[in-house]
């Protein structure tokens, strides 16, 4: 595999954003649609996770949202990874004409912008600071962290890690994490207790995994009602233990 490192004029900036590319199979009438993520951008061009391996020197049309669909072609792959989206393989695509900076920028502004949005969940977390081990209930989830339920939530400025698993993802999660603030410290009845925590160096593939999991259930989901669920979950943890 030649990444082509030394040969880069532009430079790449990490974004996570789906994308859809249409394979322009030579000698082939019909064209191939194959969606994915993208890892990182530039001028030059982009670094996807697509759902399968592409020839290399294949020519694919690229289309970010509602941008017209930019031409390129394969100049890397990588070996395939197990992500959400089952397996994915990482691909290097050059651009056959640079894309202006400007596009370049608003694409890199749409990945952060992407990374505060919040799908509501309930899932189960392990969270260890200082070496001890605690549990509570995740109730929403972002590419930037996580709002957990919990009664014992540990100070602001704490560095946790955290562990928990994905529907449909074979392997748990293994991210850290810093406490922002917590929540439910007065007491009153009505005053969720836990603690929002800010994801730290979160890497490219868990990036893809977690936002691609939000992407699929912000449609669908409404915003639930906290509290009875939260009673439910903190029964059946006190239950466990």
């Amino acid at each position: 595999m030649e990444r082509y490192e030394n040969k880069r004029r532009w430079p790449r900036f990490a974004a996570y954003l789906p994308v859809q590319c249409t394979v322009l199979d030579p000698g082939k009438a019909d064209h191939r649609q194959v969606t994915g993520m993208t890892l990182n951008i530039g001028g030059g061009g982009i670094a996807l996770l697509l759902g399968e391996t592409l020839a290399l020197g294949i020519p694919i049309m690229i289309t970010l949202g509602r941008e017209e669909p930019i031409r390129g072609h394969v100049v890397w792959t990588d070996r395939r990874m197990l992500t959400f989206l089952k397996t994915a393989v990482p691909h290097g695509v050059a651009f056959e004409k640079p894309v202006d900076a400007s596009w370049v920028q608003q694409w890199v502004s749409q990945g952060r912008r992407r990374a505060h949005v919040r799908a509501p969940v309930l899932l189960d977390v392990e969270f260890t600071p200082a070496g001890t081990g605690a549990h509570g209930t995740c109730f929403n989830l972002s590419q930037g962290g996580m709002f957990i339920a919990t009664e014992h939530p540990s100070p602001p400025g704490t560095e946790v890690i955290l562990r928990f698993a994905l529907p449909s993802v074979a392997a748990p999660l293994s991210v850290r994490g810093r406490v922002a603030w917590i929540s439910g410290q007065d007491r009153e009845a009505s005053a969720v207790t836990g603690m929002g925590v800010q994801f730290l160096d979160l890497n490219p593939m868990d990036t893809a995994v977690i936002g691609t999991f939000v992407d699929r259930l912000r449609p669908d989901v409404s915003a639930p009602d906290a509290s009875p669920r939260l009673r439910s979950a903190r029964g059946s943890r006190r239950a466990r233990r």
